[in-house]
C-alpha cells in the first residue's frame, strides 16, 4: 500500500455563514418566544445547536485522501461511498475561492479526469486549498511520469488547402 500524502476534511470555517444565519435566527426565535412565553427564551439556542450538529456530521462524513498515485474520496455517515481517481487520468485541476474563502483560507478544488465513473470531481470547502491544489498537481505530474502517460487532445482538424 502506498503512503498517504495528505488528508483533508471540509473546513470548519466553511460553515461561518451557516453559524451567522443560525445565530440571527436564534435571536429572532428567542425574542419571538419571549413575547408569548417568557420562560421559552432558551429555545433560541436550537438553531445554533442544529447547525453545529450538522457541521460536525458533514465534516465527519467526508474526507479526501491524496496518495502519490490516486485521490480517494470517502463520503457518508450511515452509508459509506468511496471513490478513487487514478492521478494519471487527471486532465485538469482548478481552484476556486470566494471572498470569505480567501479571508478564511478555505476553498474548492475542481478535478476533471478521463475516469468513467467520476469524470468531474469537486473537493469542497477544504482548508488551505492552494496547498492541496499544488500537491495534487505535483502528484499528477509524478504519476504521469512514472506511468509514462501522455494525454492526447482531440479536436477538429482543419483541412489543408
Amino acid at each position: 500500500m502506498t503512503q498517504m500524502v495528505r488528508e483533508r476534511r471540509i473546513s470548519d470555517r466553511a460553515f461561518t455563514g451557516h453559524y451567522v444565519a443560525a445565530v440571527l435566527c436564534g435571536i429572532g426565535l428567542a425574542v419571538g418566544a419571549s413575547l408569548f412565553f417568557p420562560i421559552a427564551v432558551p429555545v433560541g439556542v436550537l438553531p445554533v445547536a442544529g447547525v453545529f450538529a450538522y457541521s460536525r456530521l458533514v465534516r465527519a462524513g467526508n474526507s479526501y485522501r491524496l496518495f502519490p498515485d490516486r485521490l480517494e474520496i470517502e463520503a457518508g455517515i450511515f452509508t459509506r461511498k468511496i471513490e478513487n481517481i487514478e492521478l494519471f487520468r487527471v486532465r485538469d485541476v482548478g481552484l476556486r475561492q470566494g471572498l470569505l474563502g480567501r479571508l478564511g483560507n478555505f476553498g474548492d478544488v475542481y478535478i476533471h479526469s478521463t475516469d468513467s465513473s467520476t469524470p468531474d470531481l469537486h473537493v469542497r470547502a477544504i482548508d488551505d486549498p492552494r496547498g492541496f491544489y499544488q500537491e495534487l498537481r505535483d502528484c499528477v505530474t509524478q504519476s504521469r511520469a512514472q506511468g509514462r502517460t501522455v494525454i492526447m487532445e482531440t479536436g477538429e482538424t482543419t483541412p489543408e488547402l
